[in-house]
């Protein structure tokens, strides 16, 4: 099941939230196994959670929590969406696509450490990204959203389990654009 929110914030609250979490210290590209070969991340993460011994590890690298403190543009999104979708978040990660360059390859949320058919809720700030699905099953079937400034896109049940997801490469966008995607870890 996904779920797709159009503008939970206003224009000027969302470049406050870009500015605050684009100068955050703790930026990096990780690296990550891909086909057992270690390689840099085609964008840049941070991390933030409530329990700082509680680590998300997912394609052969581990996203420990940055800070136990959210800073307060976090803490206001975190608190909005956990109010729009009646459900708690303990963990954080933030994706910067600092151009259409940046990207993440299809994938599912699905690691071990995540509640199983938990709810994963992604907010965007900045540039519009296409967000595409790939069914797991048949690759030919695929769905597209369009993630705006200020949306939410959710993704609960068993959506991990039959679909993968994307952003991909968009030759086209120069502006850059950090998603919140808000986790349940175990």
């Amino acid at each position: 099941e996904v779920l797709y929110y159009s503008s939970i914030f206003s224009p000027e609250i969302c470049f406050k939230y870009y500015q605050e979490l684009s100068s955050l210290p703790y930026w990096a590209r990780p690296t990550f196994k891909i086909f057992g070969r270690p390689a840099k991340a085609a964008r840049q993460t941070c991390s933030f959670g409530s329990n700082p011994n509680k680590v998300y590890k997912y394609s052969g690298t581990t996203a420990g929590v940055d800070s136990i403190e959210y800073p307060p543009s976090i803490k206001e999104i975190k608190e909005k969406i956990e109010e729009i979708l009646n459900t708690q978040f303990n963990f954080v990660l933030l994706n910067w696509y600092k151009d259409g360059q940046d990207s993440i390859g299809d994938h599912s949320d699905n690691e071990k450490g995540l509640v199983k058919f938990g709810v994963i809720a992604c907010v965007s700030l900045g540039a519009k990204r296409t967000f595409v699905f790939r069914n797991k099953r048949d690759k030919k079937i695929t769905h597209k959203i369009f993630l705006e400034n200020s949306s939410l896109v959710v993704m609960k049940g068993t959506t991990q389990q039959y679909w993968k997801h994307s952003i991909p490469k968009e030759q086209s966008i120069s502006e850059g654009r950090i998603s919140l995607t808000f986790r349940q870890l175990e």
